[in-house]
């Protein structure tokens, strides 16, 4: 385990996988360029994401980092992320507003601004910093996340792409789509600590590791469409990249402190609240028909724009530690 002094040697290791995931954008950029990935394969790829590598990353992540003896021992305290991200949704609908976003893109708005990547950038930071101590507190902001972004994120999103709620039984659909499902399976299994076969443990991570790739090479696809225009962002970009810097991190850092959580906890829930955009926001923008140019041009944005902010909170949080 690395001591929060010595964390701050490790940002640069940790920035080696936000560098990653610009390169895998950089490569679906190209593909696109050359003919290798049409508007028929980004489609593919977004439904090949949806319905069968993303939820098996979900269960995989849930049965392997969730316990019935962490959730006991941190207590109330794991309901803190869901606060903190129900909180930075209220506030980012009202920024919605106040700011006159256009009501087809304030769906892919709020989940940008309220809600961060806490596990594909998330989880590497944080272990680069504090350690494999940090790893149950990163998962414990993971089903919040998960459970805001398929519920109400999704729901907004769709809205955003001209569909209706529709009748119960079709929210409901929506709702419970098969990423969510994938959570909530493991969840039980998690906590009763049921072993998986290993057969069936390694097939599904194998599958689930289909999901960062996917997301990125569509991500790249997109923005190569988008020409010169694929990093200028209006005014729905500039205050969701406000959301995510400051205001989902700020947020969280006064609850944890209002609520006089551990040093530990604060600065893993504030960091973790800090990360770039969710990718799985750019598949279902992509699905739904709702504005994934602009959900692909913020991932690839707040990425960027996290080799600087991130390190800036490490740095802030750093005083937390006594």
């Amino acid at each position: 385990m690395c001591g929060w002094g010595e964390g701050s040697v490790f940002v640069g290791d940790a920035l080696q996988g936000m560098l990653m995931l610009l390169m895998l954008i950089g490569v679906g950029f190209f593909a696109a360029r050359r003919g290798l990935l049409d508007e028929g394969g980004e489609q593919f790829l977004s439904r090949l994401a949806l319905r069968l590598s993303i939820p098996a990353l979900l269960f995989v992540n849930t049965t392997t980092y969730v316990s019935r003896e962490f959730l006991q021992s941190v207590g109330w305290l794991a309901l803190l992320p869901l606060a903190g991200i129900l909180l930075g949704y209220a506030i980012a609908q009202g920024a919605a507003r106040l700011f006159r976003i256009k009501p087809e893109d304030r769906g892919v708005f709020v989940v940008m601004f309220a809600l961060s990547n806490s596990i594909f950038i998330g989880l590497p930071v944080c272990l680069a910093i504090f350690g494999e101590v940090a790893m149950p507190y990163v998962v414990t902001v993971y089903p919040a996340n998960t459970l805001v972004f398929w519920t109400l994120g999704n729901l907004g999103i769709a809205r955003d792409g001209g569909k209706p709620a529709g009748r119960p039984r079709e929210i409901i659909r929506r709702v419970f789509s098969p990423p969510l499902l994938g959570f909530l399976i493991g969840l039980p299994v998690a906590i009763s600590g049921l072993a998986l076969p290993s057969f069936l443990q390694t097939g599904l991570t194998h599958l689930g590791a289909l999901t960062v790739p996917v997301s990125l090479l569509t991500t790249g696809a997109v923005l190569s469409r988008l020409g010169k225009d694929a990093l200028r962002i209006g005014r729905a970009g500039i205050v969701a990249l406000i959301g995510r810097m400051l205001i989902a991190p700020g947020l969280m850092l006064g609850l944890c402190l209002l609520a006089g959580a551990p040093a530990l906890l604060t600065q893993v829930f504030t960091l973790v609240s800090a990360m770039p955009v969710m990718s799985q926001c750019v598949i279902m923008s992509r699905l739904h028909g709702a504005n994934h140019r602009l959900a692909s041009q913020m991932l690839t944005l707040s990425t960027l724009a996290g080799m600087a902010w991130i390190p800036l909170w490490v740095l802030a949080l750093g005083g937390l530690g006594g």
